[in-house]
């Protein structure tokens, strides 16, 4: 530990002061938002412990995704958290540090009763998914078209407007089992839907990663801290 704290000191010394940008989204059980309105979860703490024991300045807030997303891309001291590293997205970031795995499913409405036995078979219907999320470059990498296929929302509480109102634009919507799980006890009317096929995401965890012009050195400091904090779990 004493050899840990020397080595992040040594880095601390060659990296000028910086405050940096963390960027998420609610992203229930990996962040969400307390009963004080204060980001927890499992992945903030993975996340604050890191920068905490670099010693690096940093404020950290949740919007919608798009908009995370979006200044993660667009802002060159920015990193965003959780995100899956797909092949789009490669050299859009510096890949800091691999957070958590996860599991995903297409739900759908109990009352249409649709069954999907491949994922081949979504093609036939609409599904939503979240602009610039996991879900939506998910199926673009496996052909859907969106247009034809996909239904983009820009955040979750979309999906409670259109069960209540357009329920004849949704057929499906792809939602982490443990995010759905979680908004259930908030959002009763999510209780009309249900899986009807799980996604093979296994190979796909979640990641922290930063602006792909991050200054270096500083990438290199969020590297190490990751992976000492990460030694010590």
């Amino acid at each position: 530990m004493k050899g840990f704290v020397f080595l992040l000191c040594v880095l601390c010394t060659t990296v000028k002061a910086h405050e940096i940008n963390i960027v998420t989204e609610v992203f229930p059980d990996f962040q969400y938002l307390d009963a004080n309105k204060q980001l927890a979860g499992r992945s903030v703490e993975k996340v604050k412990n890191a920068l905490n024991a670099a010693g690096i300045s940093y404020t950290m807030s949740a919007n919608n995704w798009s908009v995370s997303y979006n200044a993660a891309l667009r802002d060159k001291n920015t990193c965003i958290f959780s995100i899956v590293r797909l092949p789009p997205r490669e050299n859009n970031f510096v890949w800091i540090a691999e957070l958590e795995e996860f599991e995903s499913a297409i739900y759908g409405l109990k009352s249409r009763g649709i069954k999907l036995k491949t994922l081949h078979d979504a093609k036939r219907y609409k599904i939503a998914v979240l602009r610039d999320n996991f879900s939506h470059h998910y199926l673009l990498e496996r052909g859907f078209n969106e247009t034809r296929h996909l239904l983009l929302i820009d955040n979750l509480d979309k999906i409670d407007k259109l069960i209540s109102a357009r329920r004849d634009i949704l057929d499906f919507v792809i939602l982490s089992k443990k995010q759905f799980n979680y908004r259930l006890k908030t959002s009763p009317k999510l209780n009309l839907l249900e899986p009807v096929l799980d996604l093979n995401t296994a190979q796909s965890p979640l990641y922290f990663a930063c602006n792909i012009n991050m200054d270096e050195s500083l990438i290199t400091q969020l590297q190490f801290a990751f992976r000492q904090t990460s030694s010590l779990n």
